[in-house]
């Protein structure tokens, strides 16, 4: 093959590594065209599988992710009850988008907290953190604000004033994302910086965040970098999705117009499938064979038709226009504490009090914590154990519940019982 130096072999499948820049430009064309050729070269390829990484800032990590996956995923392929996909031949992509890491913890590079025991330590990181946001994600008037926002570290405590112009100037680089009234963000920026780091003084009850290792202002300014980043990576992947994954799918389609199309995402990759997805519904439709959200990171009102309020979930053309032709499958975990805390923090500062929930009452709840809510179109389900084949419903999503030791933490998503399921979709696909 022309493009064969382009082309990996992961778990005995054929893969290519996906590589786009925050604004969806897919800079790996090469690859991409090794894709497109090896699809179309004997034996055949019959399915392709797009796989998305959630907050992740290694490649290493996100590639670790994807040959889990997938070895898992092939280890059921010799399934009697998969009998009909034995012969299938599969080509993965793995798609690499610009995320950033929601950290849980404050602290070294273990998680922990040593060494960052006192506010001076903690501002140092703070601006560190600063100064890599104006780097990697700022335009230049972006720049120029958080240049500004950084002289305003050392007097920031105890003064309203000096809060409420820091934080407007650190959320100057939210100004061009794209609104979703399911999520907070609007709630959020029209309350007073001082509000907002008064209300993040404390960890919530029953986390550990960014700044457990201090209290303070020096916490309270830690935790909200935390969430801007968040909010930051949140608008990014749906750039990524709707702009440069859905455009190379249907470039891809256009090419291999008989090979099945599965969609799979992770985290905050599971919302930049749910975006690439929306955006294939746009005319001329264009239906994938499945798609699968794992422990998605986006609001579980994100496919309702009204969120108590009036509001569509920012995702519900994927429903109205049957993007998904065969099963629509998406994970949820009681124990997912990441998209708990991250949605839980989102909703004490939405609120008029300082509660952390982020559970199924919580109204900024998030749909990998709780599955998908005020909406008619979902057939739930538990989990099963891989020997018996699942029976998804068509035209829904079908929801399976990963609480009780299926899916144990976020990250738990390559395990044999999440594969299996995936497995499932693929033999149902025609």
């Amino acid at each position: 093959m022309e493009n064969e130096v382009f082309m990996q072999t992961i778990e005995g499948f054929p893969f290519v590594s996906l590589t786009f820049d925050q604004n969806g430009v897919l800079e790996s064309r090469d690859e991409f065209s090794a894709m497109v050729e090896r699809a179309q070269t004997a034996p055949r390829i019959t399915d392709a599988i797009f796989l998305a990484h959630g907050f992740r800032n290694d490649v290493d990590d996100a590639s670790r992710l994807y040959s889990t996956f997938l070895r898992t995923f092939k280890s059921h392929l010799s399934r009697p009850e998969f009998k009909s996909i034995a012969d299938r031949q599969f080509l993965a992509a793995g798609v690499y988008w610009p995320s950033k890491t929601f950290r849980e913890t404050y602290g070294n590079e273990n998680g922990g907290t040593r060494g960052l025991q006192n506010p001076a330590d903690a501002m140092a990181e703070v601006k560190g953190e600063l100064e890599r946001l104006k780097k990697d994600d700022a335009t230049p008037a972006q720049r120029r604000k958080l240049d500004k926002a950084i002289t305003l570290l050392p007097k920031l405590e105890g003064s309203p004033k000096a809060q409420d112009d820091f934080v407007k100037l650190v959320w100057s680089l939210l100004d061009d994302s794209t609104p979703d009234a399911t999520e907070g963000l609007q709630q959020v920026r029209a309350r007073s910086g001082s509000e907002v780091l008064a209300n993040l003084s404390q960890p919530a009850a029953g986390t550990r965040d960014i700044g457990d290792a201090v209290g303070g202002i020096a916490g309270a300014v830690g935790r909200f970098l935390n969430l801007t980043k968040w909010y930051v990576m949140k608008d990014r992947c749906g750039v990524v999705g709707s702009t440069g994954v859905a455009g190379a799918v249907r470039e891809f389609h256009k090419s291999c117009p008989d090979v099945r199309i599965h969609l799979v995402g992770h985290s905050l990759g599971g919302r930049l499938m749910a975006g690439c997805a929306k955006a294939l519904g746009e005319t001329p439709r264009l239906q994938v064979d499945s798609l699968m959200l794992l422990e998605a990171a986006f609001s579980h009102f994100g496919f309702s038709p009204d969120n108590g309020h009036g509001v569509p979930g920012f995702f519900r053309d994927v429903i109205v226009n049957q993007v998904v032709k065969g099963p629509f499958v998406s994970t949820f975990s009681t124990e997912d504490t990441v998209v708990g805390y991250a949605y839980s923090v989102m909703s004490r500062l939405a609120r008029d009090n300082t509660r952390g929930i982020g559970d199924a009452s919580d109204e900024f709840g998030g749909i990998g914590r709780n599955g998908p809510l005020k909406t008619k179109e979902v057939a739930s389900a538990p989990f099963k154990k891989p020997s018996t084949a699942y029976e998804y419903k068509p035209g829904v999503i079908n929801n399976l519940d990963g609480s009780g030791g299926f899916i144990k933490n976020h990250g738990d998503v390559t395990n044999d019982a999440v594969t299996y399921a995936f497995a499932s979709a693929v033999a149902q696909t025609q």
